[in-house]
């Protein structure tokens, strides 16, 4: 036994903790406290003491937390657990009295890369498993599973340390809420390299996620090395949520199959693909060691799942979303959807110059980096807004990173077809050390060919001078001197820090691909990340404010409302964001249906920089919900005078004009938008659509011809099928139909419309397996929105149409509902009750179609409605609107 230090006590080592225990020396120190050795004096013997960490004030909820589950933690009594012998309380402070363990600890016989040979792993293994599998019999939760609390006596037992902080299982904190990263990192007791995805992610865990900490354990025992550690802490924590580690059998080839998919399987982000229980994890082990095969995997080694279900898309996607005409046209026994986002009357473009057209091309993942594939997105999207801001002065127009990203474009050529651009750039990025090697190069879309193509090497800490290059290298290539003014904005970053920087430059990477929604988590790690370097960094928390209203629009967790309401809040506070935080804070009012707070947001924007588009999509959007269509005219008006030599601003006025019901405007908008671009799909494509509205049914066939000998799209053969359908020619219209489906199988109207084509060619069974699969997929929908009227009215369609008038029925009167009889509705309650057999009220529904605005001239020309023509009352009505 150690000798008592006089001079050495708890508080300076020189008193006894409750007038019985005498501290002799400190063990360990670590975020949840510190560690002491002292003696029992009243039952002679040595004991380990543990209190919280002297240099922090212990709150309330502290107290009541350790107190809470150091006593849970008593109750466990298992050979691989030390013991919890009391909690007591001394001068305000709360004290775990535990067993103390003499030998070393799992860290010290790992350290320097060290592993352990196969016996030893299995021998320490076992055990480890069998004291979780203790605990989780009692419902404690370790929490903290790492080498340094695993301890390893003079005779080869395991003894699990620190079970004072163990946790109850699925029970979260309800006192935390995760607005930063010090409150991600430390609302849990763990250590983040061990800890499970959906204990950083802050989501309900049980003792799954011990096994994932065990499994980080278990592969730094067999490779020598941590899975997921990194030197950064953002970075660590993306390596847990994404990525999985090298195969154990690439970095130790003395594992064995078996015991490498066992480590995976305790590795796997989802807990449904880990090992169900640690009692089960037991049995595997020892199976494995016996030379047999294990009874619990899950999925072997590969074969991952993810944890995260489908991201939704950004705040700039969520901008577009609110006023592009996306979803199709109004059509509704076939509905014709539009090819493209016909989503712009009487503006001309200013004189000048012919105009360049711009593709930044997206960015190629740099094979096992993500760090860089990360900073090269962002990279990619900091340079699209940067050489935007050219279109004020020079004739040159930049194709937005959204509408890349939207429509999946990745080469030249498509570059060409989509927006009729002249040229497209594209960043390949390579780490070599301290080193980034860059290459770009700027090619025109017509040849292929390069007209300009630059490597360089950068250093990895300074991200500014990699994207100054590259930004006066395109406007080389471009033939424009840059003014000083010009110059001055392009070294603008809104922080001086390089570090800072490159945490907003990888954030902002992960905004630009939407496609996975937990690319908002790592958003939000790293943004966090660049405000702890640069606390002012303005334009880092309207980035913030994004990643959090893109988690909201995934998950539909009111939490992350205020949370990105804070971060744009401080992003306008900070007064360095520019328009950037009045942006955020716009389009978080629009999502939440404050559109009179958006408007006066967008004004701040458009005030603080008098070029930004987004800032005046979202304004006019916010008019149009405020029902102001003279002021969102004028303002889309307005982005066409921003860039008038670029197509979107008209395609943007053309989608307004629809929605008004103005199809003569839209047309000339359309007709701009295709002399402007006159290599894209995109003008004929929404000019088609726009005829289809007018029943010009002979020009829609042309212009719709003309965008698919462009580029075939699902979309756009739909649009044509139902031109074909309107001149009732079914059996074409249906081949047209079924050239659409082959492209695109998920979209229940299409479906429909082949139906519908079908049933009028007299292909009856052919048309009821259509509208059958039509209303599988429909019926998927309605599971995520219930209460869609455009879905509900189409399902009660396709219902009427095999026969199934009960259910029919219902969804009428649902979309009805939810509609709040538009007129649209209204005559598809008039076309359901005439495929039903029921002209009296279908001819009821007709009156009140019309009364409330619809077109006679689309109800004369509907087919769904031949049986009706002679009908006196019909003619009644069609002479009355004439």
């Amino acid at each position: 036994m150690h000798e008592p230090q006089k001079n050495a006590t708890f508080r300076e080592l020189s008193a006894t903790i409750a007038s019985r225990f005498l501290v002799i020396k400190i063990l360990g120190a670590g975020g949840m406290g510190q560690v002491y050795q002292a003696e029992d004096l009243k039952l002679k013997r040595l004991v380990a003491i543990k209190r919280m960490a002297p240099q922090s004030e212990m709150s309330d909820h502290d107290r009541e937390s350790l107190l809470r589950e150091a006593q849970r933690a008593s109750a466990l009594n298992h050979p691989n657990i030390a013991s919890i012998y009391d909690v007591v309380e001394d001068g305000g402070e709360l004290f775990v009295v535990m067993e103390c363990i003499e030998g070393t600890s799992l860290r010290q016989k790992t350290s320097a890369g060290q592993t352990v040979s196969l016996d030893e792993f299995f021998d320490i293994g076992e055990q480890c498993a069998e004291g979780l599998a203790a605990a989780h019999e009692r419902s404690i939760l370790h929490a903290d599973i790492k080498p340094d609390n695993i301890m390893l006596t003079p005779t080869g037992r395991v003894k699990i340390l620190d079970f004072g902080v163990a946790r109850k299982f699925t029970l979260v904190d309800e006192h935390q809420e995760t607005s930063s990263l010090d409150s991600l990192a430390f609302s849990s007791s763990g250590t983040p390299a061990y800890m499970s995805p959906e204990v950083l992610m802050q989501r309900p865990y049980d003792g799954r996620a011990d096994i994932f900490a065990l499994g980080v354990v278990f592969y730094e025992m067999l490779c020598g090395r941590k899975p997921f550690q990194t030197d950064s802490f953002a970075e660590t924590l993306g390596r847990v949520l994404h990525e999985d580690p090298k195969r154990i059998s690439e970095v130790n080839p003395k594992v064995g199959t078996q015991l490498s998919n066992l480590v995976y399987n305790m590795l796997a982000k989802d807990p449904e693909q880990r090992y169900p229980s640690a009692k089960a994890l037991v049995e595997d082990l020892r199976r494995i060691r016996a030379g047999g095969k294990p009874k619990h995997i899950v999925a072997a080694e590969g074969q991952r799942v993810s944890l995260w279900g489908p991201r939704t898309g950004w705040m700039v996607a969520a901008i577009v979303a609110l006023l592009l005409l996306a979803a199709g046209l109004m059509w509704w026994r076939p509905r014709a959807a539009s090819s493209s986002d016909a989503t712009a009357g009487n503006v001309e473009p200013a004189a000048g110059a012919a105009s360049q057209t711009l593709a930044v091309l997206p960015f190629d993942a740099v094979i096992d980096d993500p760090k860089m594939t990360a900073f090269g997105n962002g990279l990619v999207g900091s340079l699209t807004t940067k050489l935007t801001q050219l279109a004020e002065n020079h004739p040159v127009q930049v194709v937005s990173g959204e509408e890349i990203r939207k429509k999946n474009v990745v080469g030249i050529e498509q570059a060409r077809q989509e927006f009729g651009a002249d040229l497209a750039l594209k960043v390949k990025l390579q780490r070599s050390g301290d080193l980034v090697h860059v290459t770009y190069a700027v090619s025109n879309t017509k040849t292929s060919k390069a007209v300009k193509a630059e490597q360089l090497d950068a250093p990895v800490t300074d991200p500014f001078s990699i994207e100054e290059k590259i930004t006066n290298g395109v406007a080389s290539a471009l033939r424009i001197k840059l003014t000083a003014e010009e110059r001055r904005l392009f070294a603008f970053h809104g922080t001086m820090d390089p570090e800072a920087y490159n945490y907003y430059t990888q954030a902002r990477g992960y905004l630009e691909d939407p496609g996975n929604p937990s690319n908002a988590d790592s958003a939000v790690i790293l943004l966090t990340e660049a405000l702890r370097t640069d606390p002012k960094y303005g334009t880092a928390e309207a980035e913030l404010g994004t990643a959090y209203w893109s988690k909201f629009e995934s998950t539909k967790d009111k939490k992350f409302i205020a949370l990105a309401r804070g971060a744009c809040q401080k992003a306008v506070a900070a007064g360095n964001a520019g328009a950037s935080g009045h942006v955020c804070l716009g389009v978080l009012e629009n999502g939440t249906g404050n559109y009179e707070k958006a408007v006066a947001q967008f004004k701040h924007a458009v005030d603080l920089d008098p070029t930004n588009d987004d800032a005046y999509i979202g304004l006019a959007s916010a008019y149009e919900r405020l029902q102001s269509p003279a002021q969102a005219e004028s303002t889309y008006q307005r982005v066409v005078k921003l860039r008038p030599t670029y197509w979107k601003g008209y395609n943007l006025l053309g989608g307004f004009y629809i929605r008004q019901g103005q199809f003569d405007p839209a047309v000339e908008m359309f007709k701009k938008v295709v002399e402007l671009t006159p290599e894209s799909f995109r003008g004929y494509a929404n000019l088609g659509a726009t005829y289809l509205y007018q029943t010009k049914y002979q020009e829609a066939i042309k212009s719709l011809q003309q965008s698919l000998a462009i580029r075939a799209t699902s979309a756009t053969y739909s649009n044509l099928g139902t031109a074909y359908y309107h001149t009732r020619q079914f059996g074409e219209a249906a081949k047209i139909y079924e050239l659409s489906v082959r492209l695109n199988d998920k979209d229940y109207v299409t479906w429909g419309n082949l139906g519908e084509a079908l049933y009028l060619a007299e292909k009856r069974d052919k048309a009821r397996a259509a509208y059958s699969k039509a209303i599988e997929i429909g019926t998927q929908g309605l599971k995520v929105n219930p209460h869609d009227p455009q879905l509900l009215k189409d399902m009660a369609d396709y219902s009427a149409m095999i026969g199934d008038r009960a259910k029919a029925i219902q969804y009428l009167d649902d979309a009805l509902q939810y509609s709040k009889f538009d007129k649209e509705t209204l005559f598809s309650a008039a076309l359901i009750y005439n495929q039903l057999g029921e002209a009296g009220p279908a001819l009821e529904w007709l009156q009140k179609a019309l009364q409330a605005g619809y077109s006679v001239q689309m109800m004369k020309d509907s087919p769904s409605l031949d049986n009706l023509r002679k009908n006196p009352q019909y003619e009644e009505l069609i002479k009355a609107k004439q």
